[in-house]
């Protein structure tokens, strides 16, 4: 049997009375760790489905019956998901009411107790960047900071960074990291005092040191436990450092969000090494580990103005 997994088809359908119910299997739990990701399967399920009624195949499947989507899920509701669902239903209905959407939990049905509160509670000492690279083709045109009051829901708060890139914000909720959206805010927050509250956050907590490289020793790699590498490219005062140490600009390569690795700018055949060695370890996770990969860029930190930019793969 299908479920909410499972992109165009229908899980199960009935009919009941002059309704034509069309039923999607949600299997998954709403816990706050991966209700954001739950919610856009959900919402691309429930797409497929409007998809279905508005081709007209639900009325030449079942001619002259009212469509219905109705959604059974196995576990309990989360105001989130309720939330979720309540602006779904009323964007149906603000679009002639084409169909019915219902779930099997209601507020009328009892208080949200027992697993169905969300336990989510905002802690802003808890909050930490998260830098990210936006594989759009068109990433000026794609990326921008959100405007607090004038957004979509479910949207983050992102910042762009080197044009390509973007500083999202996540919260660590005991047992894992979860990304921000407005939805789970407080009321009028600042969300640039926030992001600079985030960067202080990550000061405060993890600390940054090199290593010299196994295999070649003029190459090293950042360290700071495997949550938070990438980061480091957000720390002007890490690069400015290293660049008294070694004496020279840095080329720095950052195949995976837990693996940075640079080297000294004025040796060419250092510089190749360090490009190899960051392409082969991004082919390889592009299929081991998809989720730990990060760039192919090749950046470079300038001592000399103490900033990063992003080396054109052409002129290397």
């Amino acid at each position: 049997m299908s479920t909410l997994r499972d992109r165009n088809v229908l899980d199960l359908t009935c009919v009941e009375g002059d309704r034509y119910v069309l039923i999607i299997i949600d299997d998954m739990q709403w816990d706050f760790g991966i209700r954001a990701t739950h919610a856009r399967m959900l919402q691309d399920k429930i797409n497929d489905y409007i998809g279905y009624i508005r081709s007209g195949q639900a009325q030449e499947a079942r001619p002259g019956l009212r469509p219905v989507i109705r959604l059974l899920a196995q576990y309990p509701y989360s105001r989130y998901c309720l939330d979720f669902l309540g602006r779904f239903k009323e964007w149906i209905e603000s679009e002639g009411g084409f169909c019915d959407l219902e779930w099997t939990h209601d507020e009328k049905d009892g208080p949200f107790e027992d697993g169905f509160s969300d336990e989510y509670v905002f802690d802003d000492n808890k909050i930490y960047p998260r830098l990210k690279k936006n594989w759009s083709k068109k990433p000026l045109e794609e990326v921008s900071l959100l405007a607090v009051n004038e957004h979509d829901y479910g949207d983050m708060p992102m910042f762009r960074i080197w044009d390509s890139y973007i500083i999202c914000l996540m919260q660590d909720s005991g047992s894992v990291y979860s990304y921000l959206t407005y939805d789970v805010l407080p009321q009028g927050i600042d969300v640039a005092a926030l992001r600079d509250k985030a960067f202080e956050n990550l000061s405060r907590d993890v600390s940054f040191r090199y290593e010299q490289s196994k295999n070649n020793k003029e190459i090293f790699g950042i360290l700071c436990g495997g949550d938070f590498e990438a980061e480091s490219l957000l720390f002007k005062g890490i690069w400015t450092e290293l660049g008294e140490k070694f004496d020279d600009d840095l080329m720095v390569v950052v195949p995976t969000k837990d693996m940075v690795l640079f080297t000294k700018a004025g040796s060419r055949k250092h510089c190749n090494q360090l490009i190899d060695m960051g392409s082969e370890i991004f082919e390889r996770n592009r299929k081991e580990s998809p989720n730990l990969l990060f760039s192919r860029d090749v950046f470079m930190f300038s001592r000399k103005d103490e900033e990063f930019r992003i080396v054109p793969r052409k002129s290397l």
